[in-house]
């Protein structure tokens, strides 16, 4: 390819991402300006852009529709709770997979993967029949169980990754210098790992916080019932674009942000797992 060619299918590879990234962003961004207008210009004059800034379905959200912080509230509960386990168990997980290998540890690590291979749908009932059984159906528990069933093999099969390709003679020196297998993970294997952990933990967010299928089936009661069901239950209730997408705006807030907070470390941990595979 000349030099010539080469900034052409550069810029052709730009503007075809920019044009994706639109097709993306633009619903969002209007969503963001809907929830800045009052019903009467959402209905009768739609602008992309208000011409009158308002927040009134914020007022709305925070004050008269008390039952949008407690959808809230029970999302970062369950995404939190959630997030956290599956930083524990897949740290933990990764590094006996690979540290510390066992008679059938291949076969267990298989038998977890295989997990990522049945769709949702068809372990859903079996689930639903075994926490009805016991009494989890409407707890927080009984949402956060099967959300760790998700995101948990893929988790433990990044930690080990990243655990697999350490030095062995890190951990020769801790036990050189006294150091017990847990001291060995939590303090010295553990914070090399760090990239690899805000991987699980970005990842883990996302796909807890707008989860829907499994909260649609274990969560009936408003008690429970997290943002991403509780939005679509919203449109019979209270039929006002304006609160919608006001609610909506905060839904997405948090994921935003985690992501902005963790951009740097989330892209070096990507480009660290490309070299090294």
């Amino acid at each position: 390819m000349s030099r010539k060619q080469k900034p052409l299918t550069e810029i052709s590879i730009s503007l075809v991402l920019l044009l994706a990234s639109l097709i993306f962003v633009l619903p969002i961004v209007f969503c963001v300006f809907t929830s800045f207008k009052e019903s009467i210009e959402i209905i009768k004059d739609v602008t992309f852009i208000p011409h009158n800034w308002s927040l009134v379905n914020y007022d709305y959200v925070f004050i008269r529709g008390t039952k949008y912080l407690k959808y809230y509230l029970n999302t970062i509960i369950i995404t939190v709770s959630s997030v956290t386990v599956t930083l524990v168990l897949s740290s933990l997980a990764g590094y006996s997979f690979a540290k510390l290998p066992f008679k059938g540890s291949n076969w267990l690590l298989g038998a977890i993967l295989f997990v990522l291979a049945f769709p949702l749908a068809a372990i859903l009932i079996p689930i639903y029949i075994m926490e009805y059984n016991i009494g989890f159906i409407n707890t927080y528990i009984g949402i956060i169980l099967p959300n760790l069933l998700i995101i948990l093999p893929f988790s433990i099969f990044i930690m080990r990754g990243i655990f697999i390709e350490m030095s062995q003679e890190l951990e020769d020196s801790a036990e050189i210098d006294g150091c017990s297998v847990p001291q060995t993970w939590w303090h010295i294997m553990l914070p090399l790992a760090q990239n690899a952990l805000i991987i699980v933990l970005v990842s883990g967010f996302y796909n807890v916080w707008g989860e829907y299928t499994i909260s649609k089936t274990l969560a009936t009661k408003d008690s429970i019932m997290p943002i991403s069901v509780a939005l679509t239950l919203l449109k019979s209730e209270d039929w006002n674009y304006g609160v919608l997408a006001a609610a909506i705006t905060l839904s997405i807030i948090p994921p935003i942000t985690i992501f902005a907070i963790f951009q740097n470390k989330l892209v070096e941990g990507m480009v660290a797992g490309a070299i090294k595979g």
